[in-house]
């Protein structure tokens, strides 16, 4: 890393994603939720793909980010959350947490850029990344 991506924290240069990976293919399947969260977000986005849908790390993890998840038909976030089943911020911090503790077990992970609505997305392919952060969220159900 050069030292202008320090000082102004610029994105690696990841490959872009091939069209006919699994990713890819699990990717188009949640598209659309995808370009509406990226035209209303303008922080990074890092979509972890999966079987029943992904994950979006928001912002710069490790360090600060949100998340937001798509299972089926719906996006869902903290905040939905913590108003479905009335949550505490505590709560919500303690899963803060294990979710930074997930993607930094994750972080030698393979990464790759994809463009949805416009903009450059990092793509994390990456199954154990994925069922863990299934795993945490699943907990709050």
């Amino acid at each position: 890393m050069g030292i202008f991506a320090k000082m102004f924290g610029s994105q690696p240069e990841y490959p872009e994603l091939e069209t006919d990976t699994a990713a890819a293919g699990q990717l188009k399947a949640i598209r659309g939720h995808l370009e509406k969260l990226a035209r209303e977000v303008s922080d990074p986005l890092e979509v972890v793909p999966g079987e029943n849908g992904g994950y979006v790390f928001i912002g710069k993890p490790p360090k600060r980010f949100g998340i937001a998840w798509i299972e089926g038909d719906e996006v869902k976030s903290f905040k939905s959350l913590m108003a479905e089943h009335n949550l505490s911020a505590q709560t919500i911090n303690r899963v803060s947490d294990e979710l930074r503790e997930a993607y930094q077990h994750h972080q030698e992970a393979d990464r790759y850029r994809a463009t949805i609505a416009e903009r450059d997305v990092v793509i994390t392919p990456s199954e154990p990344l994925a069922m863990e952060v299934r795993e945490i969220l699943s907990r709050l159900n």
